[in-house]
């Protein structure tokens, strides 16, 4: 299990405060908030890519980003997908996954990266260099080598950015299958119906805090069986609630 706790981050006039978090083998756990809420904030907190006031645990092992041997142990059982796609695009696929799975020590057969290859539809283009692929092909290539490594957690930054309905659908299924085999998934996105349907648990932030931490039974007990726009918007209402008195006072004609 991987478990961050945020006791303070602040920068400029942004503060993260009291943040806890936990991500458990088998589920897949929601995070949602507005741009600025602290969504990056936090995944780069728990990759050790920026200092902050708390801890981290990883299957009951406190980390310290400084040792080596708890940084390899870290990479060794978590795979990351950021926003953006950071590829060595004057490589091909082919030639990148190799290169990652020298370089992770990745011991997953050949042909489970094949299966991905063929679920993602990349076949026709993995001996084509990266920088010559479209930005939903990218993607692409960058899903695939992070579950290529066949780590036990996943955390994934907006990973439906960029695909196509079919490969949101895939993409969806493909992280079904996985948590059914075990492993622990966070996904940060903005896209409400991407996530409706795969959550266990859901973390809602709103400028810095935790708005709602809850599992989707304790959802289901407060709530009912709500949409997840419609819960999105009923534990930010004090905000929708000013954005509703600003569209009253909407008027084309000004006046």
């Amino acid at each position: 299990m991987i478990s961050l706790y945020i006791k303070q981050k602040k920068y400029n006039s942004f503060e993260l405060k009291d943040i806890a978090m936990k991500v458990k083998p088998g589920e897949i756990n929601l995070l949602l908030g507005h741009n600025g809420a602290g969504k990056t904030t936090i995944i780069k907190s728990m990759f050790g890519l920026i200092e902050f006031e708390g801890e981290i645990m990883l299957n009951n092992r406190k980390l310290s980003f400084d040792s080596q041997d708890d940084v390899d142990y870290f990479k060794n059982q978590i795979a990351y997908l950021p926003d953006n796609i950071s590829l060595l695009d004057y490589l091909t696929p082919t030639e990148y996954f190799q290169l990652m799975k020298s370089a992770n020590g990745i011991v997953t057969e050949r042909a489970y990266l094949e299966n991905l290859i063929e679920i993602f539809n990349l076949e026709k283009y993995v001996h084509v260099p990266i920088r010559n692929l479209s930005h939903g092909n990218k993607k692409k290539t960058q899903i695939v080598c992070q579950l290529f490594r066949g780590t036990n957690f996943l955390v994934f930054d907006e990973p439906t950015n960029g695909l196509d309905p079919d490969m949101i659908i895939t993409l969806k299924r493909v992280l079904g299958k996985l948590k059914d085999q075990g492993v622990g998934v966070l996904i940060s996105t903005h896209d409400l119906n991407f996530g409706k349907n795969l959550f266990d648990n859901i973390v809602i932030l709103r400028d810095g805090s935790i708005k709602l931490n809850s599992t989707k039974e304790e959802v289901k007990s407060k709530f009912g069986n709500i949409l997840l726009e419609d819960l999105y918007t009923k534990v930010n209402k004090d905000y929708y609630k000013y954005i509703e008195g600003l569209l009253d006072e909407l008027n084309i004609s000004g006046g």
